[in-house]
């Protein structure tokens, strides 16, 4: 009697990877091309890799044949505008453009590269045009290739270096535009093929640190006057120390005085833009050579405190002493001071408030009456915020290295005494 039992080949799956991958399902049935497809009900089924249609399609991307490729390697340190844009010597920047040639001679019609600045503007005069939105700028331009010219198989090698001027803004990112520095080489075949290989260069400014700066501020009709002292520059991820004087707290005319009750401080950044926009969207502004200008004010830290100082008011005038730690947190989105003819411009501001009372203190007695008279005393101080100097110095700075290890001269040789008689000595000779 013949089995009414019939076997169903099953697909199996293969378990997951260690990496957490999902396994790919295989078809282990081998006689799948002798069976007819179109009979379901024989119960023969087969099921395909669901990663057979993109592996053929990276199969045949990959032999698709390519000229070449372009690489760019950087050999100079990180480019750093030390000192004040008016000061500063600029940062030099070389390297090497590594051309990649496939295993045939390639005819080349042009080879260049070229250092740009892309300024991009997040407040357009028309938002989705590209024209109003970036402005690119090309600072210079390497031609390697201007003619037709064959170049075999293989490696190639040609070097780069340019001077960038010590005023060039540095690299930002603030809340109404970026400043970026791009470099960017083309190479086209005489077929027609363009190879291109595009790079982003960080540009930064550090200014040394100098000394402390003093600054005096006079509040009238009162007597009151501040003095702090401030470091010449601060740095976006640090602290840096702030010692404040209030002198003329105490009026012996009238037998009043000021006595502190709450102090402020905060750090702001002040960003302007100005976005132009293209000729094809200058009659929205009223022509060409016209832009819309925004500004916009950030609070990047701030603290307030309410002791902490120490007051005298047994001297002619009286004082009050105020020592605090300010600084830009790391975790807070921030970026350096800019001066861009663009248009784009980056400050920061030290803004401190004091807030004093008045009160009656008549001589002699140690009744102290408030007057209710108050007064809010408001500094603001420009702080240059740049980047850390580290231990780079300015490329014009650097001294050529030293050999004082060298001797003056090489060694002498030494003399040797040979003892043996000469010839003459020899008779019959």
């Amino acid at each position: 009697m013949p089995s009414l039992i019939r076997s169903f080949p099953v697909p199996h799956y293969l378990p997951h990877s260690h990496n957490g991958m999902p396994g790919t399902i295989v078809d282990l049935d081998t006689n799948k091309s002798r069976r007819s497809t179109s009979n379901r009900d024989s119960g023969h089924f087969s099921i395909r890799s669901y990663k057979s249609t993109k592996s053929s399609k990276s199969s045949q991307e990959s032999i698709s044949p390519v000229s070449g490729s372009l690489h760019v390697q950087i050999e100079s340190p990180p480019v750093v505008c030390y000192g004040t844009p008016t000061d500063s010597s600029g940062a030099l920047l070389s390297g090497m453009l590594w051309l990649t040639v496939a295993p045939w001679e390639v005819e080349f019609e042009t080879l260049e590269m070229t250092f740009q600045s892309v300024v991009t503007t997040k407040k357009p005069v028309v938002i989705g045009c590209q024209d109003c939105t970036t402005k690119t700028t090309d600072l210079h331009t390497w031609e390697f290739i201007t003619s037709s010219h064959s170049v075999s198989h293989g490696l190639h090698s040609y070097p780069f270096s340019y001077l960038v001027p010590g005023a060039t803004p540095a690299t930002s990112d603030s809340q109404l535009a970026t400043i970026k520095y791009f470099l960017q080489a083309r190479g086209v075949t005489v077929h027609g093929e363009i190879l291109q290989f595009n790079q982003e260069i960080k540009v930064s400014r550090s200014i040394l640190e100098g000394n402390d700066r003093n600054s005096l501020r006079i509040f009238p009709p009162t007597n009151l006057s501040a003095t702090l002292t401030l470091p010449s520059v601060i740095h976006r991820g640090g602290n840096f120390p702030v010692e404040m004087r209030l002198e003329g707290v105490v009026a012996k005319t009238n037998q009043t005085r000021w006595k502190l009750r709450k102090a402020t401080w905060r750090i702001e950044e002040k960003a302007k833009v100005i976005s132009p926009a293209c000729k094809l969207h200058a009659h929205k502004i009223g022509g060409e050579g016209k832009g819309v200008q925004y500004e916009d004010i950030k609070v990047l830290a701030t603290e307030e405190y309410k002791s902490g100082w120490k007051s005298d008011f047994d001297t002619a005038d009286g004082k009050v002493e105020f020592g605090f730690t300010a600084g830009i947190p790391a975790y807070v989105t921030s970026t350096d001071d800019v001066d861009n003819a663009a248009g784009l411009t980056v400050s920061h501001n030290l803004v401190v408030e004091l807030i004093v009372a008045e009160e009656y203190c008549p001589r002699n007695s140690k009744l102290v009456t408030p007057t209710g008279s108050a007064r809010v005393l408001r500094m603001q101080f420009h702080m240059n915020t740049t980047a850390r100097a580290g231990m780079g110095i300015s490329w014009e700075d650097e001294c050529p290295p030293r050999y004082d290890d060298v001797p003056v001269s090489p060694p002498t040789y030494q003399t040797l005494v040979c003892d043996s008689p000469s010839v003459e000595d020899f008779p019959g000779i």
